[in-house]
């Protein structure tokens, strides 16, 4: 409730600053996330064989859920100082990289390759918002998938069972694949109207590991059923589709891709946790927007459509109407 609290005077804060603030602050916030990054790895907390949290008396602090907005403001900021007609070129977008590479890093050695790997879809969807050349995205993607057999070497044992239970979920029932065995036997358990509130076998009984975070979904699924899982989804899409309205529809750079940042943002929280909940993505520990338990992710999520709210309420120019900002010509 502490969290929830603080997530909503996070929304209103960042909704009533002033008028361009927001990308004002943007590389300082960025560098100060960068600083709690280092500070995490130095004397951060350890939990579950991860050093991911700062302790600050009873509130336990993950930077790496704020690198992720700071991440998405600092690439806004980029991209929409350095915009130019026809797209950017791979010169153009090398110190995005780095934008991008920092904080990855830096994520990656706690270790958590799930939040580390979120940068790498905000950094794609946001180059496909703002306009990067189709050749340089293919450069980067065939970089990329090229990049991942050499990944294998690079995982610790506990992350490559992961990704070996993923294929194969059966091998190990009792260990690295229970939690996805239990998972799946939850979402479809909740049948077409669900069990009820607080009347699921695998949420009630403690069947299901982590019900209050990275499967938070599974026991949503399995006491509201299908139709409460569509609803939740409609309401998801809602909130994505909304985002991206605002991206299209602003005339103003750093506001456009801000909120085509945040948009990718919850579309690859919510694509990649959905998926992991049905055994269609490898567990790595991403949290549903909202519905998983975690008090940074919460306060993130709500400073986050704070920003939104705010942009949408001072800086747009609208296609068709007048106000501030630097303008997209038509």
């Amino acid at each position: 409730m502490a969290w929830i609290l603080l997530g909503v005077a996070g929304f209103f804060a960042v909704y009533f600053l002033s008028d361009g603030f927001i990308e004002e602050i943007t590389y300082g916030f960025f560098l100060a996330v960068l600083l709690l990054l280092v500070v995490v790895l130095l004397a951060g907390r350890v939990r579950g064989g991860a050093q991911r949290w700062i302790a600050f008396g009873a509130f336990n602090l993950q930077p790496s859920e704020f690198a992720k907005i700071a991440v998405t403001f600092a690439l806004a900021r980029y991209f929409s100082g350095k915009y130019r007609y026809g797209g950017f070129g791979l010169v153009e977008v090398l110190p995005a990289i780095g934008i991008v590479l920092v904080p990855f890093l830096l994520v990656a050695l706690q270790p958590d390759l799930g939040s580390a790997g979120v940068f790498l879809f905000i950094f794609a969807g946001m180059a496909v918002v703002a306009c990067v050349r189709g050749k340089v995205l293919g450069f980067f993607a065939g970089a990329g998938a090229a990049a991942i057999p050499a990944l294998w070497f690079f995982m610790k044992d506990y992350q490559r069972q992961r990704v070996l239970t993923f294929m194969d979920p059966e091998r190990d029932p009792l260990g690295a694949g229970y939690h996805v065995i239990q998972s799946k036997i939850a979402v479809g358990s909740g049948g077409f109207f669900g069990k009820g509130y607080l009347q699921g076998t695998q949420g009630s009984l403690r069947f299901l590991p982590e019900q209050h975070t990275d499967f938070a979904f599974a026991v949503f699924a399995e006491e509201w059923g299908f139709l409460g899982s569509l609803l939740l989804l409609v309401l998801f899409l809602l909130l994505v589709h909304r985002l991206f309205f605002l991206t299209v529809r602003s005339q103003d750079r750093f506001a456009s891709f801000a909120c085509g940042g945040i948009a990718v943002f919850f579309l690859t929280h919510i694509v990649i946790n959905l998926a992991m909940v049905c055994g269609l993505f490898p567990v790595v520990g991403i949290p549903l927007p909202f519905v998983s338990y975690g008090g940074s992710s919460m306060l993130m999520n709500m400073m986050a459509l704070g920003a939104a709210a705010n942009l949408s309420r001072s800086r747009f120019t609208f296609q068709g109407g007048g106000g501030k900002g630097r303008e997209i010509a038509s």
